[in-house]
Parts: structure tokens; sequence; C-alpha cells
């Protein structure tokens, strides 16, 4: 594996409501051949920009930009109803966007983009908010299908249907916030792989997704998609 290094800079992306902090981290040598954006997840274990920080630092030695940007809905306000929530997720959209021109500025023409997301983070990265896991685990005012009907643009599954890039689906065994069947109806929304299936994998862990062996595959992943080899 290669050696954690690659420069880390601490910085603040956009402007006014949109800004946001971001860990920037590239090759030592300044060459870079790459770019990834990591979203980090929500819950009780690094629940923030540093959650892949780790592998950004690795990735950096194989040539990669990273961008590494701070979340904000729901890590900082709780969604509550649909016109507040629509709100919040058109500006993490903005948020995102200017984590996005970072990572692209001054990337040689046609170098390969890669998206890495957690829970939440993996869920915007899809430009969206889950209708089900607000209306689960938060009290949203007004009525829950006008709710639904508010938000079905930011609809995971919606989304997912317009990827045009190669995915790698992980998902844990022991997941309290993610049914399996929930995962594979997103998963199977998602353009086929050419073997004609989504990749999916599953790993033994809960929704921190702890786990070595989902690390390696990931950087497999990235590795031949990005072609860091």
């Amino acid at each position: 594996m290669p050696a954690m290094t690659g420069r880390v800079t601490d910085e603040v992306l956009g402007s006014d409501d949109a800004r946001v902090e971001a860990y920037v981290v590239e090759p030592t040598d300044g060459r870079v051949r790459a770019g990834i954006l990591f979203l980090h997840w929500l819950g009780e274990h690094r629940s923030d920009r540093t959650q892949f920080l780790s592998e950004a630092r690795a990735d950096a030695e194989l040539g990669v930009r990273s961008v590494l940007p701070a979340g904000r809905l729901p890590w900082v306000p709780d969604p509550v109803d649909a016109e507040t929530d629509i709100a919040n997720l058109e500006l993490e959209q903005l948020r995102l966007t200017a984590a996005l021109d970072r990572l692209t500025d001054g990337l040689p023409k046609g170098a390969p983009l890669g998206l890495v997301g957690h829970d939440f983070g993996a869920m915007h990265g899809l430009v969206l908010a889950s209708r089900d896991w607000f209306l689960r685990f938060w009290k949203v005012e007004g009525d829950r299908f006008e709710y639904l009907r508010r938000l079905s643009p930011y609809d995971p599954i919606t989304a997912a249907r317009d990827l045009r890039a190669a995915t790698l689906w992980q998902f844990s065994d022991r997941d309290f916030f993610i049914a399996p069947m929930s995962a594979i109806e997103l998963a199977r929304a998602a353009p086929l792989a050419p073997e004609g299936e989504p990749r999916i994998e599953w790993y033994s862990a809960d929704h921190a997704m702890r786990s070595a062996k989902a690390r390696a595959a990931r950087a497999r992943f990235l590795g031949a998609e990005l072609g860091l080899g």
C-alpha cells in the first residue's frame, strides 16, 4: 500500500451561505492525473470530513487530488418540512458544486474523476435527499405525502438512473438504517455493469462500514476506473 502522505490543505470554498470547509489533498510532487470527491457519513465515528482522509492521502501518492468537504444537511440543521428542506438541499448542492470546482480546477484535460460517499454523503453525491431516511428518523412537519411529492426530484432512485459512470455499491449486512431490499433497489436503479448486473458487495459490518475488506475493494475499484495502476 502506498504511504499515507500527500499534501493536505484546509480550505474554505464557495461564498456566502454556500461556503464549505474542505480538506484538499494533493500529490507531494504536484503531478495530478485524477480527482476524487469524498463525501462523509453521519454517525458517531468520524462523522466529518476526516472520515476518508487517510484514503485520500494514500491516493495522493498515486497522482490523485482529493477534496473532502464538510456536510451540512442533516449534520447541522435537522430536516423539518418540505420548504425548508428543499432550500437546504439546494444549498448543499451549491456547496458540493464549490467542492467539485476546486477538484477540477487545473486538472489535465480528460482526467478521470471519482466519487466516494457513505450514508448521507452518498445520498448528496447522487443529488438527493433520501425521502425515507428523513421520514423515518426525523419528525417533519406537514402532510407526509405532500412532503414526498415535493422532495421527489431528490429521490436517490431517480438520481441513480441518470448515472453515466461505473458504480460500486457497498453495503453492510447488519445495517439498521438500510434494509437489504432498499439497498438492492438503489443499486439496480443505476445503469447495469457490462456483465448485466449491478456491482453490489456485502460486508460483515454495521452502518459505520468499518471494514478493511470494503476499503480494499474500494481502492481496487477506484484504481481500475481511474487508471491508477
